[in-house]
C-alpha cells in the first residue's frame, strides 16, 4: 500500500473539498482515510463517503462507568496520543510523519490520507500483464 499524506487541514470544509477533488481525480472513497477528533468526525462522515478514524482521547460512546473508571486508572492523554500514533503507523504513515500529525490531529486539524496506487481505473496488475493480439497473416 502506498499511502500518501494529502495534507492537514484546519477546517472541515477544506478537508471535504480536498476529498471531493481526490475523488474527481480518480481516487476511490474507500481508499481515502480521514483522521480527526470527535468534534469533526460525525460531520465528516455525513459529508463524505470516506472512512473517518477518530482521536481516541475523546470517546463520546463511553458509558458513565467507563468515564469514572478512567479517572481512577492510569489512562492519560499520553495513552490516547500513543494509540492515535499507532493508528497512523498501521495506516502506512512513517514514524516521523506519525509523530508530527498525531499532534496536529489532537490539536483539532483534520488529516487526509490516500492510497495512490488504488485509483479507479488503475489496475495494479496492468504493469505486469501484457496483452498481445495474434495477427493472422495471409501469404
Amino acid at each position: 500500500m502506498a499511502i500518501e499524506i494529502i495534507g492537514s487541514y484546519p477546517s472541515k470544509d477544506e478537508a471535504v473539498n480536498v476529498v471531493d477533488r481526490l475523488e474527481l481525480k480518480g481516487y476511490n472513497a474507500k481508499n481515502i482515510i480521514i483522521f480527526a477528533n470527535n468534534d469533526h468526525s460525525k460531520d465528516l462522515e455525513k459529508r463524505t463517503d470516506v472512512k473517518v478514524k477518530t482521536d481516541p482521547s475523546e470517546n463520546e460512546d463511553e458509558s458513565f462507568i467507563d468515564k469514572v473508571k478512567k479517572i481512577f486508572t492510569e489512562h492519560t492523554d499520553t495513552d490516547s496520543h500513543i494509540e492515535l500514533h499507532e493508528k497512523l503507523i498501521n495506516s502506512g504513515v512513517s514514524e516521523h510523519q506519525a509523530k508530527k500529525y498525531t499532534d496536529e490531529v489532537q490539536a483539532g486539524n483534520i488529516l487526509v490520507l490516500a492510497d495512490d496506487n488504488l485509483k479507479m481505473g488503475n489496475d495494479a496488475t496492468s504493469n505486469t500483464i501484457k496483452m498481445e493480439e495474434a495477427v493472422i497473416r495471409r501469404d
